[in-house]
């Protein structure tokens, strides 16, 4: 069964699942029929995501409330019944059938309302008895001739569709029954996205990182030179010209984090601090749910954040760094669930969240207050966890009332485990009777406390986490506020899968032998959401339905995963409904999801990484903004 043939069938997929679970409607070839589309779901990733579409689409329309016509429709499609008949009675042709019962009444009506009547169609609606039948000489129309070479010609025509429609059903049949079938993955999937490249000319053409923000393109690459030169650089769109934004190049990787109205964020990586040698990687770390590491980046690194606000319109003039944090990593500490001393950052509307780690491993949430000229104005400590457990994933609304992060730790099997905590803004109540002033109050608590609850992400004002145990639908997410400052660890309220579901060979978010993914980015899981608008009913709804996701990124407007077979899915929010990736993204070494856009780069051949004109060297990179604009430029 090809995508083609599935498709139809998924139309109809509801009825024959009815049908199988009905022995009254069972018969062997709609066993089979079902039994070839189901095989055909778990090898095609793009007839799986139609499956989702159409029972979105299904539940959407069940949930339509019943539609009533107004009583006056009948009154109105009557009289227009009558008003056609009249027409129809004033043709006088011979043979013109009376109108019905039904439709007298409204006859009569119609016809009072015109004036000068016709004497027949008067005749035939009248209240008087049977009149004799009067027999009109009918008359003879003279039919063109047609010549006897067209008459052929058009006999021939018939006859020569009929055959073709024929020999294309047996090619088909023969086709289906011979197993020869293309494969699903040679069909071009359908996308709603569109794709930009960008080839811009730079010494610094290893590109390891990416953030789009507006027009311009954020990345960090590296040189051919030995030792090799580090740089961050900004893209124009518009001209394809690549800025250097530091005043030289440097001797450590640059990662960029993110990037908000040219407000960017990136970590360096010094190198190993003088006499302390590397530190072995932890064994507690080394069980199954745990993907090899690469065992160069297991030793101590001292490692700065950094802070600039970016002005392309100042010409020349380089960005001045602010130091947000640093220290030195120990790979140790971490146990394997991170391989970064920053494991994430999220931007608000004037603000920034930093979860990091300190010297000894323990795990902080900052939050960072900006001005309105995006210089940073102060910093405080949200949260503090207890040791062994790790801060990840902090996600907020955009003005920073809600506030979400993940606290993950590995227990005494190995096995990673994870809660999500929220900050928010609580209204408080008068505690005693008198006068009172309406006003809110930060207060902490744990969101979910299952243990399985990974990699929030807050778009809009939708909140998405995935979750390995299936069957949240309709689960309350509200809790008791608790004044808890510092969250402390929580057990699992259930008890966890034996072996924790990862997909390895997802795409990271930034080049994989510099800067490897978090554990938890392998995570495969279900998809949820919940809405925290102020009318929502405090509950998850499944997003997909087919398969599990990991690597779970948020944008603006949107999300972007990758399923178990590493096909790409996307939810629009303001839409409510998904996008179509298709096969955009195949064959990218990273794609890092910042604002409206996905920025990726491909892994480069000694031959793509020059241009045949010129001896500079080109760093490449794709990206596509959603909703579509129009802004920036580059070769589809």
């Amino acid at each position: 069964m090809n995508c083609t043939e599935a498709r139809v069938l998924l139309a109809i997929y509801r009825d024959l699942k009815e049908a199988e679970a009905q022995p009254s409607l069972q018969d062997e070839e709609t066993r089979a029929t079902l039994q070839e589309l189901e095989q055909h779901l778990e090898s095609c990733s793009g007839c799986r995501q139609t499956l989702a579409d159409f029972t979105l689409v299904g539940t959407r329309l069940q949930r339509l409330p019943a539609i009533e016509p107004p009583p006056e429709m009948r009154e109105r499609l009557m009289r227009a019944l009558a008003a056609e008949h009249a027409r129809f009675l004033k043709r006088g042709l011979p043979g013109t059938p009376p109108p019905p019962d039904f439709l007298k009444p409204y006859m009569q009506e119609q016809l009072k309302q015109e004036t000068g009547r016709d004497p027949l169609a008067t005749l035939s609606t009248a209240e008087t008895g049977p009149l004799p039948v009067i027999q009109m000489p009918r008359r003879v129309r003279s039919r063109p001739h047609m010549p006897q070479l067209a008459a052929l010609a058009v006999a021939a025509t018939f006859l020569l569709a009929l055959l073709t429609g024929g020999l294309t059903s047996v090619l088909l049949l023969a086709q289906h029954s011979s197993g020869s079938i293309p494969p699903p993955a040679a069909i071009n999937h359908p996308t709603n996205v569109v794709m930009m490249r960008y080839a811009t000319a730079t010494i610094y053409h290893h590109v390891v990182s990416a953030a789009a923000d507006g027009n311009a393109v954020y990345y960090s690459a590296f040189s051919d030179s030995s030792p090799a030169g580090w740089m961050l650089l900004r893209l124009d769109r518009q001209t394809q010209v690549s800025q250097p934004l530091l005043a030289s190049a440097q001797s450590s990787p640059l990662i960029i984090l993110g990037s908000s109205h040219n407000r960017l964020v990136w970590l360096q990586y010094d190198p190993p601090v003088a006499g302390i040698s590397a530190a072995p990687v932890a064994k507690k770390s080394q069980h199954s749910s745990n993907p090899p590491r690469d065992g160069a980046i297991e030793g101590l690194r001292a490692w700065k954040l950094f802070y600039a606000v970016d002005d392309p319109q100042a010409g020349t003039g380089l960005p001045h760094p602010q130091l947000l944090l640093s220290g030195v990593f120990n790979p140790e500490l971490a146990a394997g669930i991170v391989h970064t001393p920053v494991p994430g950052i999220w931007f608000l509307q004037n603000g920034l969240l930093v979860t990091a780690l300190d010297q000894h491993g323990l795990s902080h949430l900052w939050l960072y207050s900006l001005q309105e000229n995006g210089q940073i104005s102060s910093r405080s400590e949200l949260a503090a966890a207890p040791a062994g457990h790790i801060y990840t994933s902090p996600t907020a609304t955009s003005d920073g009332s809600r506030i979400f992060w993940a606290d993950e730790w590995l227990d005494n099997t190995g096995l990673l485990h994870s809660n999500i905590w929220t900050r928010q803004e609580v209204e408080l109540t008068a505690p005693t009777p008198g006068r009172w002033l309406p006003h809110t109050q930060p207060q902490t608590w744990l969101f979910r406390a299952d243990g399985t609850s990974f990699r929030p992400v807050v778009v809009g004002h939708t909140f998405f986490m995935l979750n390995t145990n299936d069957g949240l639908d309709g689960t309350s997410a509200l809790a008791t506020p608790t004044p808890a400052a510092s969250p402390s660890p929580q057990p699992a309220l259930q008890a966890a899968e034996p072996n924790l579901p990862l997909n390895p060979s997802v795409t990271p978010w930034a080049n994989a032998s510099i800067y490897p993914p978090s554990l938890d980015f392998l995570i495969s899981g279900s998809l949820y959401m919940l809405s925290l608008e102020p009318t929502s009913d405090g509950t998850f709804s499944q997003l997909n339905t087919i398969s599990h996701v990991s690597a779970l990124q948020g944008g603006t407007t949107f999300v972007l995963w990758q399923d178990d077979n590493n096909a790409y899915g996307m939810f629009d929010v303001e839409s409510n409904s998904f996008v179509q990736v298709g096969s955009v993204l195949n064959g990218a070494a990273f794609v890092a999801v910042n604002g409206n856009s996905a920025v990726w780069s491909e892994a480069a051949t000694p031959a793509a990484s020059r241009s045949s004109a010129s001896t500079s060297p080109l760093a490449q990179l794709r990206m596509f903004s959603w909703p579509l604009t129009s802004t920036g430029s580059g070769r589809e």
